[in-house]
């Protein structure tokens, strides 16, 4: 009676342990898929904070470049030459006035940000510092820049309005003696002044927005690469 009990306890013991051994085996497969997937995740998220940091990096050094050519009007107001500003050659801008009264879209790429959101990718990641850092970024910041982007879009629609009415000449590619008595008027214009010192406010301030911007870039890039090692 006492073999049989023994032996039967042996065998409970074995199914136990066995149970046990699948349950561990499974769940060390199911840890090592979801490890791979956040591997991938900031393998994906690190490739694209790479490319906005191109890219934000390359809007403002344009941005700056029309905050310069606004700022020299500025410096000179009452004695800038119109003939000069008449055949200044802007690289990236098809004319002074159009310098002058756009604004520049701001569109980081964040297709694989927003695709790994969607699919709870994201969700995953276990280091909260980095899951922080990514909403900081890609949610609170970029919000920030977009609202003061948005800003400087009304300020352009008020300003074009005004050319419109007031200098139509302006608004022509052919630089005729019409071109060149708007363009005479336009830049002893005090309320032009107004709108040039407004938009470059803006600009110093988007160029402020976006150099901190690329500042916690280059942070979380640093935190997501120290993960993949």
């Amino acid at each position: 009676m006492k073999n049989i009990l023994a032996r039967g306890g042996i065998e409970f013991i074995a199914v136990l342990l066995g149970i046990s051994g699948s349950l561990w085996m499974e769940n060390s497969k199911k840890l090592n898929i979801e490890n791979e997937k956040i591997y991938s995740t900031l393998s994906s998220l690190n490739q694209e904070l790479i490319e906005m940091k191109s890219y934000s990096k390359t809007f403002s050094e344009r941005l700056n470049r029309d905050y310069n050519i606004c700022e020299d009007i500025l410096n000179n107001w009452g004695q800038n030459d119109v003939d000069i500003l008449m055949n200044k050659e802007l690289e990236g801008r098809r004319g002074l006035i159009l310098t002058i009264k756009a604004y520049r879209a701001f569109h980081p790429p964040i297709s694989i940000f927003s695709s790994l959101k969607s699919d709870g990718s994201i969700g995953i990641i276990k280091n909260t510092d980095i899951k922080v850092k990514i909403n900081e970024i890609y949610e609170i910041m970029l919000s920030h820049i977009q609202e003061g982007i948005e800003n400087e879009r009304s300020l352009y629609q008020s300003l074009n309005e005004y050319i419109i009415l007031n200098y139509p000449y302006l608004i022509s590619d052919i630089k005729d003696g019409n071109y060149r008595l708007d363009l005479l008027k336009f830049i002893n214009d005090k309320k032009i002044m107004g709108f040039m010192l407004e938009k470059n406010q803006f600009r110093s301030f988007l160029m402020r927005l976006i150099g901190n911007y690329i500042n916690n870039l280059e942070e979380l890039n640093v935190m997501v690469q120290s993960e993949l090692k």
